[in-house]
């Protein structure tokens, strides 16, 4: 499952790459090999996010000549969204990804095992590595995975579907890599908050530090 987010995080960093230098139809993109090294990816995980491009219509990939813009291009940040719209897409989106995330936490602080609450303090120590480099796709992949952890710790695959519909959206939303490292530092204290107080089985702590992650993400969304 990690892998389904990282890709989806590497999608979004050439879909940005597109839009903020104006590429137009026909335009040739870097090759993949120059593209896994600048986001530090494996090959497999890069097809991917180029598969997910493609099927968008964002890319063509033609073998023996290289990866181009799509003839049928008609996306920019959030499918032809203004800046001003993208960021009130964002806002949304946090309101309905708190109405059904904050029901997971309180379901899996009832219900999660030790042996996943530790899980989720490997992915935290993963995001915190990643920090301290300023490393965006280390991070996101890393805050994708704890955040899935919880999901599928409260045991309703449903709920678990929805919510990841909201990373989708969310990880190729920002506009800027400050904007992006400045959501995920403003928001890791309350993971580490939000982790504690599943641990100790507090329902009402654990959902108040998931509302103020929430918050601290809408803030940095608020002033970009």
């Amino acid at each position: 499952m990690k892998r389904l987010y990282l890709s989806d995080t590497v999608a979004g960093e050439i879909s940005i790459w597109i839009n903020e230098r104006q590429l137009k139809a026909g335009d040739q993109l870097p090759s993949a090999s120059e593209w896994m090294v600048r986001l530090g990816v494996g090959r497999s995980t890069l097809r991917e996010g180029l598969k997910k491009l493609e099927a968008e219509g964002i890319i063509e990939i033609i073998n023996g000549k290289g990866i181009f813009v799509s003839e049928q291009k008609t996306f920019q940040l959030l499918e032809t969204l203004g800046l001003s719209d993208a960021k009130e897409h964002l806002l949304e989106m946090l309101d309905v990804r708190q109405a059904l995330e904050e029901r997971a936490i309180v379901l899996a602080t009832q219900r999660g095992s030790e042996t996943a609450f530790a899980e989720m303090a490997t992915h935290l120590k993963a995001y915190e590595r990643a920090r301290e480099k300023e490393d965006f796709l280390g991070i996101s992949e890393a805050d994708a995975a704890f955040h899935l952890a919880i999901y599928e710790a409260c045991g309703n695959s449903v709920l678990v579907g929805l919510i990841r519909l909201m990373h989708d959206d969310l990880y190729v939303s920002w506009d800027s890599l400050e904007d992006r490292l400045q959501v995920f530092d403003a928001s890791f204290v309350h993971h580490v908050e939000l982790l504690d107080a599943m641990r100790q089985r507090n329902e009402s702590a654990a959902v108040s530090a998931f509302g103020a992650l929430i918050e601290a993400t809408r803030r940095t969304v608020e002033e970009m």
